[in-house]
């Protein structure tokens, strides 16, 4: 492994376990087993190694829902004829399933929380460009299907959708467990009944007023 992913490795774990201000750049270095001077040589310090890798967390998932929504469209011949399930099962399943576009979801999941409280809700420079094709993207697609809502509306309704994915990764299955009654171990959740789940709950708010799926 070259020592920027080596850097980077280190970084992802030791920054979702104990989060950003509690780790310094010798902490990684030593876990990561490389020289001090290396995170200055390969990100420019301690600030410059955060967005990096919190880029590796966002942008492969971003990534991923750009080329199924462009997938889709090339399969139905325009975004318009794009049927409304398709559009947010497509919006839906890298989050759902990060581990499809090499996105470790524990780690994701934690990351990403400590990023938000101690950066201000802040998108790194290095995912903005990326954040902002995708959501004006699917913002485009999910306004043919409601031409009457206010596109404000519509991406509040597409963070809504995602952070609920986001929280149910965290406590779905203690929630599950703990609704059950039982003190067995309800297993791991099915990730397909998860999406499935998640985008029949999506779509029965979307838009802001109820509709037929088909």
């Amino acid at each position: 492994m070259e020592t920027r992913d080596q850097i980077l490795d280190a970084a992802w774990n030791l920054f979702a376990e104990r989060g950003f201000e509690d780790v310094s750049v010798r902490d990684v270095t030593n876990t990561a087993g490389v020289n001090l001077a290396s995170v200055s040589y390969h990100f420019g310090g301690k600030e410059g190694l955060i967005q990096e890798t919190v880029k590796h967390c966002m942008n492969p998932i971003n990534e991923y829902r750009i080329k199924l929504l462009n997938e889709l469209v090339t399969m139905h011949g325009s975004v318009d004829e794009v049927p409304l399930v398709e559009l947010v099962t497509a919006f839906m399943r890298p989050v759902v399933m990060p581990d499809e576009c090499g996105v470790r979801s524990g780690l994701m999941l934690r990351m990403l929380a400590r990023y938000l409280i101690e950066s201000d809700y802040t998108i790194p420079p290095a995912s903005r460009s990326l954040y902002t094709e995708m959501i004006q993207a699917y913002a485009k697609a999910f306004m043919v299907k409601f031409p009457g809502v206010d596109p404000l509306t519509l991406v509040k309704h597409m963070v809504f959708a995602a952070g609920s994915v986001m929280l149910y990764h965290g406590l779905g299955k203690v929630a599950l467990q703990l609704s059950s009654g039982s003190q067995e171990d309800i297993g791991e959740i099915d990730r397909e009944e998860m999406l499935q789940d998640v985008v029949e709950y999506t779509l029965c708010g979307f838009g802001g007023r109820r509709h037929n799926v088909d």
